[in-house]
């Protein structure tokens, strides 16, 4: 009987172990994650936060049934701005655009530039880091 109850309470701790392992790993692999989603949040938000972009001159020409609209930007704040992961809604509804720079630096200038059939023209540009610039051309 003795060494049957040494055998039970040998088997009871090494799975205890094994529990108390499994729990244990899994519990820092859910620390690590919550910690880097919450640095990926606050580089979110500092990124939103420092950017600014003016639109200095948005123009259109062509005639009443195809119209070539460029708008001018500068990059005030102090993020780049990857204009390839950019999104340019006109009237409401994602537009292609062109743009000769991936990147646009701080204190750079830039022009996109696309095509519409659209009247009147109302352009929000949507940029990778969530801020938005608002235009309407006439």
């Amino acid at each position: 009987m003795g060494f049957s109850y040494v055998v039970a309470v040998a088997i009871l701790l090494s799975s205890s172990l094994i529990f108390f392992g499994v729990i244990y790993s899994d519990y820092v692999h859910t620390n690590t994650e919550i910690s880097q989603s919450e640095q990926g949040q606050s580089q979110r938000m500092y990124d939103m936060i420092n950017s600014k972009v003016n639109i200095t001159e948005a123009l259109e020409a062509g005639n009443s049934s195809q119209k070539n609209v460029t708008i001018n930007l500068v990059n005030s704040g102090s993020v780049t701005l990857y204009l390839n992961q950019t999104n340019v809604l006109v009237n409401g509804t994602i537009h292609p655009f062109n743009f000769t720079r991936e990147y646009l630096f701080p204190l750079q200038n830039e022009t996109i530039s696309f095509t519409t059939s659209l009247q009147p023209v109302e352009v929000e540009i949507v940029f990778n880091t969530g801020y938005k610039a608002y235009v309407e051309v006439r």
